[in-house]
């Protein structure tokens, strides 16, 4: 009697912790997807908002690479606010095309960021070394590619808008900043993930 008493506790014991480890597998998977929800709504926000200033004409364009110019010179010189107007738009137009080629990498490297929070899988549950290896290819390769194609899609874009051109040199521009992007968020990643499980 003693004995199935013994045995009645240790499987009610056995279903307790099967019990516990199903609710932690169901609360951990929650936690995923809406992490990767949330990656994914910053992702596409990302892409809605490159696609206004891409809709914006050359004069807006000029005007708005312009004010982060004068900005600049408002930071760096200190009188430039004594300039005249002329002497300010010279300044600003001084600094036109690195501001642009600036955002261009900053806009890019920001959503390769959130395309690979979007898509990442962990590779630390899995115990195969290959597996890992073509896991780590798949969450680098996937957001740097996304946001590559969505460059090329938006100097297409840019050919369709009044004075606006379509580059290939900021295509190589974007794809570096989305390369930046994976890497470093794969680099972070892979070191938390270490920590983790150390």
């Amino acid at each position: 009697m003693e004995q199935q008493d013994s045995k009645d506790l240790i499987d009610n014991e056995e279903v307790i912790n099967e019990d516990v480890t199903n609710e932690d597998i169901s609360t951990s998977k929650k936690k995923y997807n809406i992490r990767k929800m949330i990656f994914w709504i910053l992702a596409i926000t990302m892409m809605i908002v490159i696609f206004v200033f891409s809709s914006k004409n050359a004069d807006d364009s000029t005007q708005e690479s312009h004010r982060v110019g004068k900005f600049i010179g408002y930071m760096l010189e200190s009188d430039f606010e004594n300039w005249t107007e002329d002497a300010q738009n010279r300044y600003a137009e001084k600094y036109d095309h690195p501001i642009r080629k600036t955002a261009h990498f900053l806009e890019y490297m920001t959503l390769a960021i959130l395309i690979f929070g979007a898509v990442y899988d962990s590779p630390y549950d899995l115990e195969e070394q290959s597996r890992r290896k073509k896991l780590d290819a798949r969450n680098t390769l996937i957001p740097w590619c996304f946001a590559t194609l969505y460059a090329i899609s938006d100097e297409f874009h840019q050919t369709l808008v009044p004075g606006r051109s379509g580059q290939p040199s900021d295509i190589f521009i974007d794809g570096s900043g989305a390369l930046l992007g994976v890497v470093l968020a794969f680099l972070i990643t892979k070191a938390i993930g270490k920590y983790i499980n150390s």
